[in-house]
């Protein structure tokens, strides 16, 4: 039996999506959480996946959080 699909995301998740939409930066949210820019990447890319909605849009130096983020 499969176990059953985790509703809501992890504070971690979280407190990674905050700081990027407080800081407009996935590096800059790296560098205040001490982690490195590709997991902060991942991790919004996983929040997304879970909550199946676009939560920033990217571009080249910054993010800018979407009506649903």
């Amino acid at each position: 039996m499969l176990a059953p699909k985790r509703l809501l995301p992890s504070l971690s998740m979280l407190s990674i999506f905050e700081a990027s939409v407080r800081t407009g930066s996935f590096s800059a949210a790296a560098e205040e959480l001490c982690l490195s820019p590709s997991a902060v990447s991942r991790q919004i890319k996983c929040l997304e996946e879970r909550l199946d909605n676009e939560l920033f849009v990217r571009h080249k130096k910054s993010v800018h959080v979407t009506i649903a983020g």
